[in-house]
């Protein structure tokens, strides 16, 4: 346990989540899984590459324990870190064509049906590979906070899933 704990939760995130969209071609064959680009980021990613899958921690917080963190009073403080993870996917989008016409219903359509596949699939084999004990077993508690839409901009479009989950600090002992 030490300072590279956080990077390690994303890391094991981004290869659960590449493993969720990589089983959309075993239900749909049309369908791809997931895309090649895939990277822990820091801070939300840049939408500069279409098809990219990313984790990226949103913010870390402290559970609420007590008032003022200690306990009854004495000056043992108690700590639960709340750390708040997204996973990105996004993928190319229709655009209108060089002389402004818009894209076709039937290319609009495809690009739904793939996104929305992308985000099923996040959503349920993520929740489907905790509940089986195959995705952060160092964590006493996992929140599935949301899956947001990232609406078309710039030829790309995707989704936003927030996890949160609570991950042990590191101890030191200092000499005095």
């Amino acid at each position: 346990m030490g300072p590279g704990d956080l990077n390690l939760a994303c890391e094991e995130l981004l290869a659960a989540s590449s493993d969720s969209l990589d089983t959309i071609p075993t239900f749909e064959p049309a369908l791809v899984g997931a895309p090649a680009r895939q990277y822990v980021s820091f801070a939300a990613p840049a939408l500069d590459c279409c098809d990219q899958l990313t984790v990226n921690v949103s913010q870390v917080l402290d559970a609420p324990l007590a008032p003022g963190g200690l306990s009854a009073g004495r000056k043992i403080g108690a700590k639960i870190n709340h750390v708040y993870l997204n996973v990105t996917i996004s993928r190319c989008y229709p655009n209108p064509d060089a002389k402004g016409n818009p894209p076709t219903v039937v290319e609009l359509a495809a690009a739904s049906e793939q996104l929305n596949a992308d985000g099923w699939a996040l959503w349920n084999h993520l929740y489907n590979l905790w509940t089986a004990g195959l995705l952060f077993t160092v964590c006493d508690e996992v929140f599935w906070d949301f899956l947001r839409p990232i609406g078309p901009s710039g030829g790309c479009a995707g989704w936003v899933l927030g996890i949160h989950i609570s991950l042990d600090g590191y101890n030191e002992t200092f000499s005095t």
